[in-house]
Formats: C-alpha cells, sequence, structure tokens
C-alpha cells in the first residue's frame, strides 16, 4: 500500500535537487562495464556538481557500498531504504534488452519525497510518492508505465521525460501527437519531452512544440544516457527555471559528452560546446556484410534489429533483404568489416555509389584512414553514425 500524502502538505524551499531512483549493478560485455549504478545514482552523480547538496532516494540491500560510497564521495546526501537482494542488469551490448537478475516485483513500500524540484525515476521494486513545486518524471521501463499521479504524487507543474515508446503505453495512444495531447491535457503535465534518439528530442508544451537536434560525438556509450539527459534537463527546469526548450538543449549536449567521456560528473554546462547534426533522417541504411561465419551472420542479424528499433529503413541484401529501390530521402551505407579484406569493403562501397554517408565497423582496427569513409571501432558508435541526420546533395 501506498503512503497517502495530505495535500495540506507545506513544501519546504531547498536549494538542492532530491531525486528518488534505482541503484542497480550494470554489466556489460562489450565494451567491458561492471558498476553499480542504476538510473537515479548517475543523475544524482550528474547533479552533484550541478546542485551542491543534492539528495538521494533509492532502496539497496545494505546502507554502503559500491555507489552509496561514490556519491558521498561526491558531497550527495543519501537516504536508503532496505530491499531484500542486489539488482543486475546485464547486457552483450548497450543496444540488447539487458537480462535483469533476479526477477523482482514491487514489494517495497514507497519512498517518500517532498521539495521544490524533484526528479523521480521508476523503481523495478518500489515506487516514489512525490509532492514537488515542479517534478520531472521519467517512467523507464519496458513494461506498464505507473502514471505519475497514480501513487499520489502531486506537483504543481510536472515535466514527464520519456521515450517514444514509453509515451505510447503511458498514453495509451497509437501516435505521438495524440499521446503528447493526452498527457497535456489528462495528465495535467506542463511539458512533454520526447526522446527521440538518433533524432533528438521532441519538447512538446500547451501552446507549442520544438525539435532538439542530436548532439556530435566520437562514441556512444549508450548505457545511462536517458539518465544524464533527465537530470540535466530536471536541474536546469526545475531548479533554474530556464524554459523547457533551453533546458532539452542543455540536455541534449550533456547526452553527447556523456557518450564521449561514459563517466559522471560532467564538466560545467557553461562550457558544453558541442555540434548539433543538422540535416535529414536516412531513408534507408544499407548494410552489408560477410555471412561465412556463425558469429558474422549474427552481428549482421544483430546490427539490423538494432537499426530497426532506432526507426531505420534497413536493407541486408547478404541477409536476403530485396534491396529498397530509390528511397524518399539520403541513403546511408553501413559496412562490417569483420571476415572482409580490403578490396571486399571497396567493392561494397562501388555497388552504392548513391550513398550519403558510408560507415566501416572495423573492431579489429585493420583499416587506415580513408576519404569520406567514416570508420569507427565499436558496434554501437558505427550504428548511431549511420543513423544519425545527413545533409542530402
Amino acid at each position: 500500500m501506498y503512503y497517502e500524502m495530505q495535500s495540506d502538505i507545506e513544501i519546504q524551499g531547498i536549494d538542492c535537487m532530491l531525486v528518488a531512483g534505482g541503484l542497480y549493478r550494470e554489466v556489460c560485455e562489450t565494451p567491458s562495464w561492471n558498476r553499480e549504478f542504476g538510473s537515479g545514482v548517475r543523475a544524482a552523480a550528474v547533479l552533484s556538481k550541478l546542485s551542491p547538496g543534492t539528495r538521494f532516494h533509492t532502496y539497496r540491500s545494505s546502507p554502503d557500498g559500491e555507489a552509496i560510497g561514490y556519491l558521498k564521495s561526491l558531497g550527495v546526501d543519501v537516504v536508503c531504504e532496505r530491499r531484500t537482494t542486489d539488482i543486475v542488469f546485464a547486457y552483450f551490448h548497450p543496444l540488447s534488452n539487458p537480462l535483469i537478475r533476479p526477477a523482482v516485483e514491487r514489494a517495497q513500500m514507497p519512498l517518500v519525497v517532498v521539495g521544490d524540484g524533484v526528479l523521480r525515476f521508476s523503481f523495478l521494486e518500489g515506487s516514489a510518492v512525490v509532492n514537488a513545486e515542479r517534478a520531472v518524471y521519467d517512467p523507464q521501463g519496458s513494461g506498464a508505465v505507473e502514471p505519475f499521479e497514480a501513487n499520489g504524487s502531486k506537483a504543481v507543474e510536472l515535466a514527464i521525460v520519456l521515450n517514444e515508446e514509453e509515451l505510447l503505453r503511458y498514453s495509451g495512444r497509437s501516435d505521438i501527437k495524440s499521446a503528447c495531447d493526452t498527457l497535456i491535457n489528462q495528465c495535467r503535465a506542463s511539458v512533454i519531452v520526447v526522446k527521440c534518439g538518433v533524432r533528438g528530442a521532441l519538447v512538446v508544451e500547451r501552446e507549442r512544440s520544438s525539435e532538439i537536434p542530436p548532439y556530435r560525438s566520437e562514441r556512444v556509450f549508450k548505457i545511462g544516457t536517458g539518465d544524464v539527459f533527465s537530470a540535466v534537463f530536471a536541474y536546469t527546469w526545475a531548479e533554474q527555471r530556464m524554459p523547457a526548450v533551453s533546458s532539452a538543449e542543455t540536455a541534449s549536449k550533456a547526452v553527447s559528452l556523456y557518450c564521449d567521456a561514459g563517466e559522471v560528473p560532467l564538466p560545467p554546462l557553461a562550457t558544453l560546446s558541442r555540434t548539433p547534426l543538422i540535416g535529414t533522417s536516412p531513408a534507408c541504411v544499407s548494410l552489408r556484410g560477410s555471412t561465412e561465419t556463425l558469429g558474422r551472420r549474427y552481428s549482421l542479424e544483430e546490427a539490423r534489429h538494432c537499426l530497426k528499433s532506432l526507426g531505420m529503413a534497413v536493407e541486408a541484401v547478404d541477409l536476403g533483404d530485396i534491396p529498397i529501390e530509390q528511397p524518399v530521402g539520403p541513403k546511408t551505407l553501413l559496412i562490417l568489416a569483420d571476415g572482409l579484406n580490403l578490396q571486399a569493403v571497396e567493392e561494397f562501397i562501388c555497388k552504392c555509389p548513391a550513398a550519403h554517408r558510408i560507415v566501416v565497423l572495423d573492431e579489429e582496427k585493420r583499416l587506415k584512414p580513408w576519404i569520406d569513409v567514416v570508420i569507427k571501432d565499436d558496434f554501437t558508435t558505427a550504428l548511431y553514425v549511420a543513423a544519425w541526420p545527413v545533409r542530402e546533395r
């Protein structure tokens, strides 16, 4: 049963952000990653330098450990309630669906968080009842979405930050526009921020909507990008009272910097000089590679699946796909170089003269720099570069 919060609770003015979110171990096979983070820990770490005195509310099996010590070293005040077991998210690569162990039911008593500015994430094992002047809610997860107010949470002004799939599940609608209208009108949200992956973000308010571009990074470390976005947006919108569009732009730049660094906290926001990716989303990604071994075929299959999950149309003729004739818009070529010699790579490029961008995944680092060819040694980065907006000729 959730705690009930009285409607006449007086919100105390504070000078720091409050975060309610998960503390989980994250394990990734490639690139190698094994840290105790989770959405709440990462967001609190980001906010530690932006909003000194940040307070973090979470669950853990014991009141100390890697993540708790890390946050305390950053000056974060940690309020930790006990849960029965540790929880692990295991990824094969950053774009794969995580294996979560053990299976967890939402059985913990809810946390109660009261303050001026609150960032609330969803939990696997419990929930957070929020009473705030300005609240930012990020209902992360692949299951059913708990509406912000369902557990008694209240906010004078509410911003909901979520991806497109979460938006449709939250609203019960089948298209982005009607879904945003539903959350603005029926859920009384002031702002909806839709994270659109390789296409940036969409900020929807009652009177207008604005598109936010993605920003360039040399690498893409995907685990935690949504946490960083929500943390920076919450700080700039809820504490600094910046306009929602400016807050989302700053958050998008922060994600670009995090993708390069893979670590938090981030440098001061005033130093975030990043290059926006302006152009048209590819109408098609032509995916080529070797299928001579099971591993190489699996890599092609996985790349096709991940590109489609990023919203891309894909033609993988080596896997039997029918070529997309004359796509309406720019085309990119992505070559997985494992098992290919230089001549084979050149032949694939010659067979796709209409490509607006050419990306080669060279995990073995065998290829030398190549004019007009982007060479990456990381799977996730190569897919993102292939899917980023391009300028049409």
